[in-house]
Order: C-alpha cells, then structure tokens, then sequence
C-alpha cells in the first residue's frame, strides 16, 4: 500500500457557461458545419431572391382637411356635435370593397381599359396600404403591383375616388345640417317671441321699466315721505299752538265749535279731502316710476295743488259764512282786534285740517311704498330670468340664421375638403425583392444559423476535439498531450524497417517528456506504482502504457508493465509476448512472480507481466491480498511498476487497485472521450478514494497549430526527407545524460 497522502480530484462536470476562447473554439472546430449551412441558407436566399416576380411600390399622399361646417358650437338641445376626424375609421371607409369597385370601374373606362381586365376589387385590396401620418392630417396610400404603370393608375383611379368621395360626404352634411337648421329655425323663433312678450308682460304688469331703477326710485321715495311726515307732524303740533292761544284770546263760542263741527259734516268738503288724498298719494307713486318733469306726475301735482284750493275755499264757505250769519243773528258788534283774531283762528283752524288730511295721505303712501319695496326682489328675479331667457334665445336664434348662411354658401361652392397632397408616380425599382437587402441578410442570417448550429452541435455532440476543452472540464492537471501516430510500438517501427515520420518523433518526443516528468508526481521517493486507466475502452491508453514503458526502460530506469486488464489483455500484442502465463497465474497459483515475468527490451530493464489466462472474475484477483503483497514486492524491485488497467465506467477492476497503487493517470482520447464520460470517470475514482495524479490527453491530430508538431518535419528530417536518426538508442542519448 502506498505510503504517500492521496490527493484525490473530483473533477469539475461539464462547463455549461460562456467563455470567448471557447466560443472561438467551437467555431474552429465546427468551421465545416458553419460554412455548410452558411453556404445553404446563403444559396437558397439568393435562390428565393431570383426567382420571385418583381413587384414594383407606387406611392400618394392624400390631405384630409376637416374644412366642413360644423354647426356643434350651437349649443340648442338636440342639435347634433361633430367629433374630430377619427383617421382609424376614415382608412376602413377608404379600403372598403364599394370604394374601391367604384375606382376600379372608372379603370376599366379608360382608354387603356384592356390592361386591367384581370384587376378587380380583391386583388387592390391585397396590395393597397394606407397608413396615417404621424400628428398630420395626411394618409400615405401605397399600392403594389407587378406592372409598374398599372400600380399607378390604381392609385391614380383610388385618389380620384377618395376625393369624389369626400366632396359628396361634405354635401351630404351640408344638405343635413341646412335641413336641421331649417325645421330648428322656428322653434327657437316661437321661443324667442316667447321669451320677448315675457318681458313686454312683465313691464305692463308692474308698469315699469327697469326693476333697478324702480328699486331706487321706491327707496328715495321712502325716504321723501318720512321727512314730509315729520315736517307735517311739526307743523300741525305748531298750528295746533297757535289755534289754542287764538282760541283763549279770543274765546271759544258756540258758534265757533258749530263751525268746527261743520267742517266735519260738510260732504262737499270730505269729498274734497279724500280727493286730495288719494291725488297726493298716487303723486308721491307715481314719482317713485317716474321724473318730476314726466307728464304724469306734473297733471298729479297740479291737480293736488287744485285741489288743496279748493279744501281752503270751501272751508272757508262753510265756517266763515255760518259765523258770519250767527253774529248778524246775535246783532253783536265786534272790533277791529277781534274780527283779526277771528279771521287767525279761522285760518288756523282750516290750516290745521288741511295738514291733517295732507298727513293722512301721506301716511296712506307710506303704507303703499313700503309695500312695492318689500317686493322689488322677487320683481328683480323675475326680470333677471325673464331677460336671461331672452338673451339665450336671440343668441341660439343668431347663430343658427348665421350658420344656415355658412352653410348655404358652402354647398354653392362645392369644393371637396380633401386633396391630392402628392400624385403617384411611376415606380423606376422594384420594392421587392430587394437584391442587395435579401443577399446580405442571407450572407448575415445563413453566419448567424451556422453558428447557432455550431453551438448546437458542440453541445450535442459530447466527444472531446480539443485539449483546452478537458482543462474546462475538470481540474486535474494535464501531465502531457501525446499526438496520433501511424504505428502502436516505437521500437516495432524500426524493427520493421518503417522509416519515421514527423508524428513519430512527436508522439515520442511526448512520451520522453512524460517520462521525465513522472518523477515530479511525488515527494523525495517517487510515486512508483502508476495505473493507467480510462473512462471508455479505444482511448490508447495501454499503447501510452507500453510505450512509455520502453521509453523509462531506454533512459536506463527499471520498469515492470503489469497488464491487469485480464478481460481483455492487450499488452502482450503489443511487446509479441506470450500469454499464456502471467499476473493471473501469479495470483491464483503457488507460482512465483519471478517465473512468470519476460524480458521485452535488449538491455534487460524493461520487463513484463501479461495478464495470463482470463480468469472467471477478475476482481477476486485484483481485490486479493496476493495482489497487495505483489504491489509491495514490485515497489522494492523496480524504478517503475506501470500497470494497465482496464477504464473505470462499467467495470470495477481499476477500483480494487484504488488503495494499492500509489496513483491513478487518466487518459483520454481526442473525438473518442467524451466531455461526461471523462468527468464520470473522475467521480468513479474519487468515490473510490483513488489518487489521480493528473491526465494524458492522446490521438491529437498532428494539424493542431496549439501544439506545433508539424515543425518535427523540419528538425527531424533531412531535406531528402531521410530520417535525421536511424537508431532510437541514439535519440534516447541525450535523454540518458540528463538522468545521470
């Protein structure tokens, strides 16, 4: 058993993540499956491209203008509102079959009528586009045809449609809306009549003019009447003072209080009085309505000031005659100072009456003002609404006797609102195909596929093309790449007679290095006892084994090549050994091992173990402690013992060696491995506690530029193209000097 610590790598499973040199990688390696679909994809883009019918693209502009009347500022219950133009409903309207059967009919009445025979409705349906400009009025009407020409005219005939179209659309809403108007028209009339006896009724019902002025006037009268209430209240409170003074002065007699008492009765007289009043009072209205110089207020005025007379010679008719008589009666001569007195307190006394009535008139148009003030609000939210209504229908009246004008004059002008903003031209290039676009988005498109399929193909395809693929793979030092050769044996190929070649000297040259490396694997004592295995079977792996084994035997070392592949044993093929005895005779027999090893190499250093007759189970062999002690053996015996095992996946006889060599070389072969196999073998190992000392990348093609073996054609070979060395013992010269 093997004395040095293990170091055991898990390896690293397939590496799934993107990385540049491996992207550039791939390419490489998958360059033909690259430039295949490449070239097809490529071929039958310019196929596809040359063999399709020219179509040819004519283009026109066409201006919608919503230039129409539109009556929707009339704001009269009822009355229709027109929308923006919706662009999505007017291009379903334009590519409608009845539009476009009515261009294709003024085709087919042309002078060229017999070109178009073959064109109907549907056929422009599929090769008519329209499409709104952006924040712009303006439809964009392509159309594509084969023939050029006839790509224009049919644009030519749908611009002329489309343009009759809407001149008719516009007539049709003009005729509409004059119509509308006019049945409109004398409803709003009724209303605004309406609304204007409405006013004309209310001044005749409150006779006045304006509510606002009326308010004013009625609140100035208000203020009059109680400041001539307060001078008659003054005035008749002094006349009373004088009439008592003139009363005791001269005495009160009977027939005095008769003449008062007269007054009171006289008819003429109370008629006279309640005249006055009701004149005053619808004098101090009517100021409240009107001006002082109106006409009406002055026949007011002039008949109170009449009438006032009047009350003073009547009063004095009555109380100044009845006196007069009753002093004739009494036969009483009276003085001058008397008779004064007299006639001072008869017009006190009539002064007083006539005060008192003027104060009662005054009293009943205070009564009657304070009512028309109380309410002049109500009267003023009933002009206010009843002139509201009115200014609404004269307003709703006016526009729509101007509109039905604009309406009217728009028909007569007959201009349609739409327009040929750009006529089609004749197309001079076809739009499809396009050469130049179609062949370089083959040449692009059939790169982009190809790569594609390169990746799919690498990731479908498993097998190693590469050794820098292995090293992202897993983690486990690669110890050498060996490169292709012709022949299985090195020292058969000059035994034969075969002269080398350029993948000679390299396959041997990477074996030398190999072997000089090996004693690097371990510490001080070298790692003596290798295995050799692989994860599937045809990898090289026992033609590495033996020809390193020649190889470490040349350099002078002491090496035994056990093969241990006792299912199928290969070695003794290899060194033309015989097999009929060898490790399982030594196993299974009493035999010792020394009888059983043959020289394979002049010198005597390389010496051989086949595997014997095949056992029925191998593993109880390899398992044994027989086995164990044998490895020991071995160990003290040679420089190296190499042992051919056979792979790891499947087969269970690498793992019973697991503990009893001292490492584990795993080797794996170019387009045969595969990137999982390789990293199952790993876990197989590391499950099995074995110690891989690192990985021999083998078949590498002698074409691969990373590693340069074709430049062995120029260091080994004469310019004859002879072979530089004939004897392998002289290559192996300097190799020998190295090592002592």
């Amino acid at each position: 058993m093997s004395e040095y610590p293990k170091a055991v790598y898990a390896g690293k499973y397939v590496d799934d993540s993107f990385k540049l040199g491996k992207f550039f990688r791939v390419l490489r390696k998958r360059w033909i499956a690259i430039v295949a679909v490449s070239a097809t994809v490529f071929a039958g883009t310019t196929y596809y491209t040359f063999t399709r019918t020219p179509q040819y693209r004519s283009a026109a502009a066409l201006l919608i203008n919503n230039s129409t009347i539109a009556v929707s500022d009339i704001q009269v219950p009822g009355l229709p509102g027109s929308s923006s133009i919706n662009l999505g409903t007017e291009i379903g309207i334009l590519k409608s079959r009845p539009l476009i059967e009515i261009a294709v009919a003024k085709m087919r009445q042309s002078p060229s009528a017999g070109t178009y025979k073959e064109i109907d409705a549907g056929t422009i349906m599929g090769g008519l586009d329209i499409r709104p400009e952006r924040e712009a009025l303006i439809l964009r009407l392509t159309y594509t045809d084969s023939d050029p020409k006839r790509a224009r005219e049919v644009l030519n005939a749908l611009s002329e449609t489309y343009v009759e179209y809407s001149l008719n659309d516009r007539r049709t809403k003009s005729s509409t809306a004059i119509k509308f108007i006019q049945e409109k028209l004398p409803q709003v009339k009724a209303q605004l009549d309406k609304s204007a006896l409405a006013v004309t009724q209310f001044r005749k019902t409150y006779n006045i003019v304006d509510p606002d002025t009326y308010a004013e006037s009625v609140y100035k009268m208000r203020e009059a009447l109680e400041t001539q209430a307060q001078d008659l209240q003054i005035r008749i409170a002094q006349v009373q003072r004088q009439y008592e003074i003139l009363s005791r002065q001269v005495g009160k007699t009977p027939d005095q209080a008769i003449g008062g008492a007269i007054l009171q009765q006289d008819i003429p007289y109370q008629a006279l009085v309640k005249q006055f009043q009701e004149v005053e009072t619808n004098y101090f209205l009517e100021r409240t309505r009107f001006r002082e110089d109106y006409p009406t207020v002055l026949a007011l005025k002039d008949r109170r000031d009449e009438l006032y007379r009047l009350l003073e010679t009547r009063a004095q008719s009555v109380v100044g005659g009845k006196n007069g008589a009753n002093a004739n009666l009494a036969n009483e001569p009276n003085s001058p100072i008397q008779q004064g007195l007299a006639t001072q307190l008869f017009d006190s006394q009539t002064t007083l009456a006539v005060s008192q009535a003027q104060l009662e008139s005054i009293r009943s148009a205070q009564s009657q003002v304070s009512q028309a003030f109380s309410s002049i609000p109500q009267i003023q939210q009933r002009f206010v609404e009843i002139q509201r209504q009115l200014a609404l229908d004269t307003s709703t009246y006016n526009k729509l006797t101007e509109k039905l004008e604009e309406l009217r004059i728009s028909e007569a002008q007959e201009i349609s609102s739409w327009r040929v903003l750009e006529p089609p031209l004749i197309p001079t290039r076809p739009s499809s195909p396009d050469i130049e676009k179609n062949l370089i988005t083959g040449a692009f498109g059939g790169l982009v596929l190809g790569v594609l399929a390169a990746l799919a193909l690498n990731r479908l395809d498993q097998r190693i093309r590469e050794v820098e693929e292995v090293k992202e793979i897993i983690d486990v030092p690669l110890l050498a790449s060996i490169p292709m050769t012709e022949v299985a044996s090195l020292s058969a190929m000059i035994s034969q007679g075969i002269l080398p070649s350029s993948s000679y000297y390299a396959f041997k040259e990477a074996l030398s290095s190999l072997a000089l490396n090996l004693r690097y694997l371990g510490t001080d004592n070298m790692m003596k006892v290798i295995a050799f295995t692989s994860s599937v079977p045809s990898e090289g792996k026992s033609t590495l084994t033996y020809n390193l084994s020649t190889i470490l035997s040349a350099l002078g070392y002491r090496v035994l090549l056990v093969d241990a592949g006792m299912r199928k044993p290969t070695v003794h093929k290899l060194s033309k050994l015989n097999n009929k005895t060898g490790l399982s005779t030594a196993l299974a027999t009493p035999t010792p091992w020394q009888d059983l090893i043959q020289i394979a190499d002049e010198k005597g250093n390389l010496h051989v173990m086949t595997s014997g007759s095949i056992p029925p189970n191998p593993i109880l062999l390899l398992e044994s402690n027989k086995m164990t002690a044998l490895i020991q053996e071995w160990r003290q015996e040679y420089d190296y013992v190499l042992v051919d095992t056979p792979p790891v996946i499947g087969i269970t006889d690498a793992q019973c060696l697991s503990s009893k060599v001292d490492t584990f070389i795993l080797v794996a072969a170019i387009n045969r491995s595969t990137r999982g196999g390789i990293s199952k073998a790993l876990e197989v190992l590391s499950s099995a506690r074995a110690n891989v000392s690192g990985l021999l990348i083998n078949m590498i093609s002698s074409t691969d530029s990373e590693y340069h073996y074709g430049y062995y054609d120029q260091y080994y070979l004469n310019p004859s193209g002879d072979a530089a060395y004939s004897d392998e013992t002289d290559v192996d010269a300097d190799m020998i000097e190295v090592r002592k």
